[in-house]
């Protein structure tokens, strides 16, 4: 009974741990964020700006910036060109650990080099063509286990860029609630399937202790009214 039980449950127990081992990719896009917003650099962060379980800090969101025609949708930049909050490098920070992370590197500058980087000591440098020129990469970390990072230019000064279609996954992954359910499903009516095999077998059993019972108290029975019909006999 106990092999049938646990036979039957490690498909579920497979299910669980294929739900807890995978995850889908996030992207953030800004698109929501900066609906309302303009195009034109302000000098005012929006900052800490939290996005799920992201938290970006150091730049501000723009519906396209002008000039920036890499990009003409939502984004979020720095400058240092006038303002003050406004920071290089910008910095994501995850509440919880992620990996493969991504993002998009917009140059509003001449030509210029930018670093992203993590806080597992992974960090990739890609030289940028001028705003002119749209100047843009996709610059990648395949790091488990991220909880920080950093996208800086080379132009201390005058930095002018900014970044878009934030992707990353969880490194410990959430559940869907699709999925937990038919998986609570599965289990409860294998756990009362199996608790009722259990309660059959010992019903067995107890009858079949009863019946031997009754069995042994009619043999004692009849042996003592033979042994009664014996004596008055005589």
């Amino acid at each position: 009974m106990k092999r049938l039980c646990a036979n039957l449950f490690s498909p579920y127990l497979l299910l669980a741990l294929t739900i807890s081992a995978s995850a889908e990719a996030t992207t953030i896009d800004f698109e929501a964020q900066a609906v309302n917003r303009g195009g034109n650099l302000t000098g005012v962060p929006d900052s800490p700006l939290g996005i799920g379980v992201a938290t970006f800090g150091g730049g501000e969101l723009l519906r396209g910036e002008a000039g920036l025609n890499a990009d003409i949708t939502a984004i979020y930049a720095s400058q240092g060109l006038f303002g003050s909050g406004e920071t290089n490098p910008l910095t994501i920070s995850f509440s919880v650990p992620i990996e493969n992370f991504s993002v998009q590197v917009l140059n509003g500058d001449d030509m210029r080099n930018y670093t992203l980087s993590d806080d597992l000591g992974d960090t990739i440098t890609k030289s940028l063509a001028s705003a002119g020129g749209l100047g843009s990469a996709l610059l990648s970390l395949p790091g488990s286990g991220i909880t920080r990072v950093s996208i800086a230019s080379a132009n201390a000064d005058a930095w002018d860029f900014a970044i878009d279609n934030v992707t990353f996954t969880s490194a410990i992954a959430t559940p869907e609630p699709g999925s937990m359910l038919l998986l609570s499903a599965g289990c409860l009516f294998l756990f009362t399937m199996c608790r009722n095999e259990v309660g059959v077998s010992l019903l067995n059993r107890t009858s079949r202790f009863k019946r031997l019972l009754q069995s042994l108290t009619s043999r004692a029975n009849s042996a003592r009214s033979d042994a009664f019909t014996s004596d008055t006999a005589q």
